[in-house]
């Protein structure tokens, strides 16, 4: 249910039911419902990528694969342990899609009592869900036929001069 929410903030707003079947796009739309504006989801999807854009200083920066344009957002919580929540017992997840101007998959991982890596500061989603959402984007995305576009980095990527030539 998770992903399927987060589909509708991605796709322009329309919650559409899951299925492992094929369906075009005319079927999708006959099941699909509006919960969120268009506008909403333009928004939510512009969050997204700053987010996880590379050198952002978002939660999910780590989620960032070249060519790819991921967004997403973290989620780390703590769980409940005897009743109480528990400061040093977590549950992680991050939810993403790509590309994410139009976007065409959604990829949600959760981590169930994370533990931080030695010499890591902590267990937080963006230590470890988001990387292992670049993970699964980096290896799935050439088999799914989703083309990388590098025009992004090549736009951002600073001029270099060489002046002793």
């Amino acid at each position: 249910q998770t992903a399927v929410g987060a589909a509708a903030l991605m796709n322009g707003g329309k919650l559409i039911e899951a299925t492992f079947l094929p369906r075009t796009i005319e079927a999708a739309n006959k099941v699909a419902k509006q919960v969120v504006s268009e506008k909403t989801s333009e928004d939510m999807r512009y969050l997204y990528r700053l987010n996880a854009e590379k050198g952002s200083g978002g939660s999910g920066n780590r989620a960032s694969v070249p060519g790819y344009r991921v967004g997403g957002k973290t989620g780390t919580a703590e769980k409940v342990i005897n009743g109480r929540y528990s400061s040093d017992v977590r549950f992680n997840a991050f939810v993403a899609a790509f590309p994410i101007d139009k976007p065409e998959y959604v990829v949600l991982t959760i981590v169930d009592e994370p533990k931080a890596e030695e010499g890591k500061v902590g267990a937080t989603a963006g230590f470890n869900a988001a990387p292992m959402v670049a993970d699964i984007i980096r290896r799935s995305a050439s088999f799914l036929g989703v083309q990388p576009d590098f025009r992004e980095e090549q736009e951002s990527a600073p001029l270099m001069v060489n002046f002793d030539q």
